[in-house]
């Protein structure tokens, strides 16, 4: 069998192991128009702020695994055609005849259509190296930025320029807070309190009526003031990458992602789409999403590859859309739906915030912040937000469990933890939780 993978990302790499595991005798070939492949994009701030000592620490996969694996790699080569009818790709100006694909083309930055906007002194992040490596010569050159954008990437840049000494950055979005997309309104303040104390200027609501690049300068005009810095950077999020897609007649999606199956076969059975250009199933609410998370790249990869050989023998349940990240200190873990989100999709929601610690203080344990979003009728939990100094991603991972099999939240509330003064609390954090929760759904 000849298979043909496009895109150089986690998602391909896990694809291409799996085939290679299932089928000892295929032909696999990777193409990417990067210059790398295998590395974790969720690693390029940490080699930004020089946690990781250089860009090839962020490789996942090296050079030798794909030796080892047989798999044929194409780097700095893109794949410009797909001609279904007679499975050809073109790439690199040269002909590739497939048997089965796999798409795994990634996201592209979405940048703001705003009036002045030259290319000077604008940057941005992608999954590759090359914007990535742009912005690191950029950074000790200059000591001013106005970052456009309140969600993760742009709240772990602006801690980056901070902590090299800049004298001025500014965080500008046109939400109502920060990192709207994972938490609710009642959940940021002590993420917005650091933000502030650590010197950053948090410009919220707000709306840039044009840029100017003036001099050596780039000017940025709010409604109420005139920001000058040396450069904007650009963490408005990202859009799948579907135009290969698109040019090759395969279905794209209402939600501008790929439109894929349960066995995320494309609307040419032969093709799969994976990762972050992939359309995805929102678990809670039923409905069509885009979830971009290398986490669901390797998943989605990993079983794209197995059907890829063996027939539709895996299905795609969906996802429950599982977050964590570290900002500022804390690390700020979600899943499911946001209340606000959830009350524009109908449901009836109970909500709890609740404040308690990780573990016996004498132990060392640090405050945690859990706000948990049930559905008053069937009384399960829907969606859940944490922000803690520690511990946050398991219990993240436990919630995003009982919410993607609907365990009713009385059951959650009684299944057992593990327990050690070092490591936890007799009476966990969660189940603190939960039990308040339920309080609120037996009294309503």
């Amino acid at each position: 069998m000849r298979v043909c993978i496009v895109g150089g990302g986690g998602g391909a790499s896990n694809a291409a192991n799996v085939i290679r595991a299932l089928d000892k005798e295929a032909t696999i070939k990777i193409f990417t128009n990067r210059g790398e492949i295998g590395n974790l994009p969720c690693e390029i701030p940490f080699v930004l702020s020089g946690t990781l000592p250089s860009w090839e620490s962020s490789l996942a996969f090296r050079e030798r695994f794909y030796k080892e694996k047989d798999i044929e790699l194409y780097v700095n080569t893109e794949v410009t055609d797909i001609d279904t009818k007679s499975k050809r790709l073109i790439a690199g100006g040269e002909s590739h005849s497939y048997d089965k694909a796999i798409l795994d083309l990634g996201a592209v930055p979405a940048i703001p259509l705003l009036p002045g906007l030259d290319g000077r002194n604008e940057f941005f992040l992608t999954t590759g190296f090359k914007p990535a490596k742009a912005f690191e010569e950029a950074i000790p050159k200059y000591s001013t930025a106005a970052i456009i954008g309140v969600g993760q990437i742009a709240l772990e840049v602006a801690a980056i320029l901070r902590e090299k000494g800049y004298s001025a950055v500014y965080l500008v979005g046109r939400s109502e807070h920060v990192m709207r997309a994972y938490l609710d309104r009642d959940m940021v303040g002590i993420i917005e309190d650091r933000i502030r104390e650590s010197g950053i200027e948090l410009i919220l609501s707000a709306e840039i009526a044009d840029v100017k690049t003036e001099g050596e300068k780039k000017h940025l005009y709010l409604s109420d003031k005139k920001l000058e810095v040396d450069f904007v950077f650009f963490a408005a999020g990202a859009k799948p990458n579907t135009e290969l897609a698109r040019r090759s007649g395969i279905e794209v999606g209402k939600t501008g992602a790929i439109a894929v199956n349960e066995y995320l076969q494309t609307s040419d059975p032969d093709i799969y789409a994976i990762g972050d250009c992939m359309e995805n199933l929102d678990m809670v609410t039923g409905s069509k999403i885009v979830y971009q998370t290398a986490t669901n790249a390797a998943r989605t990869g990993r079983i794209a590859g197995r059907n890829l050989v063996l027939g539709r023998a895996v299905s795609y349940q969906g996802t429950v859309m599982p977050f964590i990240t570290e900002v500022f200190g804390y690390e700020v873990g979600t899943v499911g739906l946001t209340e606000a989100y959830a009350r524009k999709q109908g449901f009836d929601v109970v909500s709890t915030v609740t404040t308690t610690s990780t573990r016996r203080r004498v132990f060392g344990g640090k405050p945690i912040h859990i706000k948990l979003i049930a559905d008053r009728k069937a009384g399960n939990l829907i969606g859940a937000q944490l922000i803690g100094k520690e511990l946050v991603a398991g219990k993240v991972d436990r919630l995003a469990v009982a919410i993607a099999e609907r365990i009713p939240a009385h059951r959650l509330a009684l299944i057992d933890t593990c327990y050690s003064p070092t490591t936890g609390a007799g009476y966990e954090a969660v189940t603190m939780a939960l039990d308040e929760l339920l309080e609120k759904l037996n009294s309503a």
